[in-house]
């Protein structure tokens, strides 16, 4: 039996969630969280145009992803809540002091318009989300003179929501689809989302089969995943989804991808057509066997 360090603040994370389809993974609407979609002004950022000089790389419009945590800063505890969710925003377009995007956390894409104020190189901005759904809001945020960070803060509309203000520090990313990508060794430091009992002290673990395909580049086969744990395929799965920048609802997926693996970029709450041959087959068969897989359970010491 394995001892681990357990995360100070692990316990204040965990508060709570999961049907599959290759459009949307293992999502399922949750309290707290908006489950819709809105088009985005423009699905795609400008390409990006930065050339380095002096070794750091320069850019000349804001057009881009901005990417990092989204972290409550006003919460009601008594309430089931997300302390923190990975956050894509997206300047989509800047047309005089007007600025048009979206964001892209916890499965929901949504677009807001607003001002955008230019002092000297810097850009402060106040931009609504439409404002027809329970979870919209008002982002304010500086997009620094460099073009390659914003930070500020998003203020809920509703005041009685368990999350009524929460700050970010993004920064600026391109996305594109790597197959290649691996799963990092962090993702085995914490049980999985809502499985700790503080009582007993134990908690659902991924095990080092979670490491041993990359379901998007290689075609599996019965006998690779017969004998694995739930949640190794649960995730091995979900790592397909994570490469195309799929934005997930579930907590319990949000919790290992957006903390726990750094090339993940939540772009998109839909990558259905994305998908590759391999990629599909592949679902479809962790899928069968995830449904009844075993759980592996591990204690942490103290």
């Amino acid at each position: 039996m394995r001892s681990f360090i357990l995360i100070s603040g692990f316990a204040a994370l965990i508060s709570c969630t999961q049907t599959a389809s290759h459009s949307n993974s293992d999502d399922e609407p949750e309290t707290g969280v908006a489950n819709v979609q809105y088009a985005s002004l423009n699905t795609t950022p400008a390409t990006e145009a930065g050339v380095k000089e002096n070794g750091k790389r320069q850019y000349d419009s804001p057009v881009s992803y901005y990417t990092g945590m989204f972290e409550a800063a006003q919460f009601d505890e008594t309430k089931n809540y997300m302390y923190a969710n990975k956050i894509t925003i997206s300047v989509d377009s800047l047309k005089g002091d007007k600025i048009f995007g979206h964001s892209v956390v916890a499965g929901n894409k949504r677009s807001f318009t607003g001002a955008a104020k230019k002092v000297n190189s810097t850009y402060e901005v106040t931009a609504k989300e439409p404002g027809d759904d329970k979870y919209d809001g008002i982002f304010y945020f500086t997009i620094n003179g460099d073009y390659i960070e914003v930070s500020g803060e998003w203020i809920a509309n509703d005041k009685n929501l368990a999350v009524t203000k929460r700050t970010y520090t993004l920064q600026r990313r391109e996305f594109s689809y790597e197959p290649a990508l691996e799963l990092p060794e962090s993702v085995q430091w914490d049980a999985m989302y809502g499985t700790f009992d503080e009582e007993g002290y134990v908690g659902e673990k991924l095990t080092n089969d979670v490491f041993k395909f990359n379901a998007s580049t290689i075609l599996l086969k019965s006998k690779d995943v017969s004998n694995m744990y739930k949640a190794d395929i649960e995730v091995m799965r979900n790592a397909i989804y994570a490469r195309h920048g799929y934005s997930f609802k579930n907590r319990r997926m949000r919790y290992v991808f957006d903390n726990y693996v750094d090339w993940y970029m939540p772009v998109s709450t839909d990558v259905t057509n994305a998908l590759t041959e391999i990629e599909k087959k592949n679902i479809d068969l962790l899928k069968r066997f995830e449904d009844h897989a075993s759980k592996y359970y591990d204690s942490f010491g103290r």
